[in-house]
């Protein structure tokens, strides 16, 4: 079988590339009853958006299938635990992500495990393949032995420190030749392009058309910046990126400019949504929950139906009334009860599709892969890492814009240092 892969910055066209190079080998080699196309991340968000992508490839309606690299490894694991048994590999849960994924990849070593996947899935993409570490790589490398790998990858993009030198660009680079891209799509604007590869090369990214570098010292200051940027360009969808979230910098100028209107102009309010993460989100629903380490059927169930009314809490009281009817289920554990939440939690957000917000605040590992009209990039005094970890993070922040990206410092003396020198 063969390996193909497609390296690139920013908005170059990865992904669109990925799905030229799956059209090319179904092509070539197009699939029989019973097989589909898998397709692989390891974020959710770019799963969905990855989803999308698949759309668009003729063919595939009801021949695709998409998901986390997490979750391919536990299906991995389950069905073939008797074997992992006897391989002396030791027991592993859900929650135990890197040696899930470590399991699988002994798995998929084994011949008759790789063939088994490569009989339903004789093709396998894998998107953003730098954030893989060592466990997912492992799979990768053994299962690439069977399917026809497609891969896309920038290392410049990975913000995992640990992850340097790249082990899943490395490994690209030893078993095939990736094609290089270098013309930036998302964006035209010459002075998002020139910030861009400045910021990449380790240069100082300097104002010009669609980037600009504010001093934002003082809450008033930075809220009203954020404001007069959403008021200009309104009808742009616009989303607030901070690299870090301790000091509260970003998130006291959201508040402030969601209270009324603000600054000489007046502008605002404006009503900006933070994003969360599957176990916040997992985590406010338990906070409610009004139930002992072990109760009964009839009380775990009006604990649950006193929860604020939500997809996860109806899930929890559909699970609990079958273990009760199919198993005779008579005592549920506060724990279980939990992990049911938040496996209902991640479903959603892995299939679900949430209401459109035009204005929308997160971490820069949460804009990863994603594009807006404008960005806002906050940028306080506590963001860690060395110099190459700061340029990284401003670089995956920058590039999330199409149009037009302000970076608000919090301080000039941020100026002084990287990655803005």
């Amino acid at each position: 079988m063969t390996v193909r892969a497609v390296q690139g910055g920013a908005g170059c066209g990865k992904t669109h590339r990925l799905m030229a190079m799956l059209a090319e080998t179904l092509e070539a080699k197009p699939l029989v009853d019973g097989q589909r196309v898998l397709a692989l991340t390891f974020m959710h968000g770019a799963r969905r958006r990855l989803s999308d992508r698949l759309r668009s490839v003729p063919g595939l309606d009801g021949r695709r299938e998409c998901t986390t690299i997490d979750g391919f490894a536990w299906r991995i694991s389950r069905r073939w635990r008797g074997l992992a048994n006897s391989l002396g590999l030791p027991p592993v849960t859900e929650e135990q992500f890197n040696a899930v994924c470590d399991t699988a990849g002994a798995l998929l070593e084994q011949p008759v495990v790789a063939k088994w996947v490569a009989s339903s899935f004789p093709i396998i993409l894998v998107d953003e393949g730098q954030d893989l570490g060592p466990e997912r790589l492992r799979m990768l490398v053994a299962i690439s032995q069977s399917v026809e790998l497609l891969a896309a990858a920038d290392e410049f993009q990975c913000l995992d420190q640990t992850l340097r030198p790249n082990p899943f660009v490395a490994w690209l680079g030893n078993v095939c030749e990736p094609e290089g891209l270098v013309h930036v799509h998302r964006t035209n604007r010459p002075g998002l392009l020139t910030a861009a590869t400045a910021i990449r090369a380790g240069n100082a990214p300097a104002n010009g058309q669609g980037f600009k570098i504010l001093t934002g010292a003082g809450d008033p200051l930075a809220a009203t910046m954020l404001a007069n940027a959403i008021a200009w360009r309104q009808g742009d969808d616009v989303a607030v990126i901070t690299p870090a979230v301790q000091g509260g910098y970003a998130q006291r100028a959201v508040i402030r400019v969601g209270q009324g209107a603000i600054g000489q102009h007046g502008n605002g309010p404006f009503s900006i949504r933070w994003e969360g993460t599957d176990h916040e989100m997992a985590g406010s629903i338990v906070a409610a929950l009004n139930l002992p380490d072990v109760a009964d059927a009839v009380t775990t169930l009006q604990a649950l139906g006193e929860l604020p009314p939500s997809g996860p809490a109806r899930a929890a009281v559909h699970w609990v009334r079958k273990q009760v009817d199919a198993c005779g289920r008579v005592a549920f554990s506060r724990a279980d009860v939990e992990r049911v939440i938040s496996r209902s939690v991640t479903f959603q957000r892995q299939h679900g599709h949430s209401q459109s917000h035009d204005f929308v605040a997160m971490t820069v590992q949460q804009a990863k892969n994603r594009e807006f009209d404008g960005v806002v990039v906050f940028w306080p005094y506590q963001v860690g890492g060395d110099a190459e970890q700061k340029r990284r993070l401003l670089y995956n922040a920058v590039t999330r814009a199409k149009r037009w990206c302000n970076v608000i410092v919090q301080s000039p003396n941020i100026l002084n240092g990287p990655p803005f020198t």
